[in-house]
């Protein structure tokens, strides 16, 4: 039977960019299906990296909208463009991916027109060869033979505003054949995430420290007003989960390993590691990775 593969191509949490680490972004692999799963800030080099040929993948799956999750999307138009992609690239994500899609269109006419710079050659235009196709939490879809599952997570909102309107953010669950993975993307602690995850052989989820994060902000960022540093605490807090809280969802979700990413400013390190570990460890006995790029799963 052909093997699925989760690999982990950006491990980085949140907007500043990191060294070690980059901008979310994810593959999933399965024989000649090649899956992105968000695409931050130079995903598609952090694919080839891995042997994920860009080219090769038509179908990227979106989590939410934040710019470390899309950041990536206008070189991925960008360079399918300039490398005269005809193949249709389908572009997955919740209400509100059609609206950045068309901005991002907007801005490929004038390079598109450009083209090589010879008059009369332009180049293929991204409207062309994207399909954009937006999905509510709970619309299952098919990938060749993977099933692609959802439900709205607390990264945005409590689940007491669950199916209100407004913006929201998705955890996926990916069900092929020989394997099944959830991704977390970035969420609080959710029944409903709990629920979607009931059984799945692997996790991946997101893991706050939220002192260590705020430290950092503080004392790299002293231009922010007490109450923006108030409203980033509340948001890391409400809207991420603590080591604990991985361990806890882990354990009521009865899947068969935890693989944390996600991880924001250099606050968990080979060093520090097992620190986090342990404190998963509190709630969760199955086994337990911190990830760094490009691990292959």
């Amino acid at each position: 039977m052909t093997k699925t593969h989760f690999i982990t191509l950006g491990t980085a949490g949140g907007p500043t960019p990191l060294v070690k680490r980059a901008q979310p972004a994810h593959a999933i692999i399965r024989g000649d299906l090649e899956v992105l799963i968000d695409c931050g800030d130079g995903a598609i080099g952090q694919a080839m990296r891995a042997g994920v040929d860009f080219r090769k993948v038509h179908d990227i799956v979106l989590s939410h909208h934040h710019f470390d999750h899309i950041g990536g999307l206008f070189a991925c138009l960008g360079a399918n463009m300039m490398l005269q992609r005809t193949r249709t690239l389908r572009i997955h994500g919740p209400r509100g991916t059609k609206k950045i899609l068309d901005g991002l269109f907007a801005a490929s006419d004038l390079p598109c027109d450009i083209g090589l710079g010879m008059p009369g050659k332009g180049l293929p235009n991204p409207r062309d060869f994207v399909e954009v196709i937006e999905f509510e939490p709970g619309d299952d879809f098919e990938i060749n033979d993977i099933k692609v599952s959802s439900c709205e997570n607390t990264h945005y909102r409590s689940e007491a505003e669950f199916g209100q309107p407004g913006h929201i953010s998705l955890s996926l669950r990916f069900d092929a054949p020989d394997r099944s993975f959830l991704f977390a993307g970035d969420t609080g602690p959710c029944e409903a995430v709990i629920k979607l995850a009931e059984g799945v052989d692997v996790l991946f989820a997101g893991l706050m420290d939220v002192d260590a994060v705020m430290d950092v902000i503080r004392r790299k960022n002293p231009h922010l007003t007490p109450d923006r540093i108030e409203t980033m605490a509340r948001h890391m807090k409400a809207h991420h989960l603590i080591p604990e809280e991985l361990g806890a969802m882990a354990r009521r979700a009865k899947v068969g390993q935890v693989v944390a990413v996600h991880i924001p400013v250099n606050s968990i390190t080979p060093e520090t590691a097992p620190k986090y570990i342990a404190q998963i460890a509190t709630q969760y006995d199955g086994p337990i990775i911190i990830s760094d790029d490009l691990n292959r799963y």
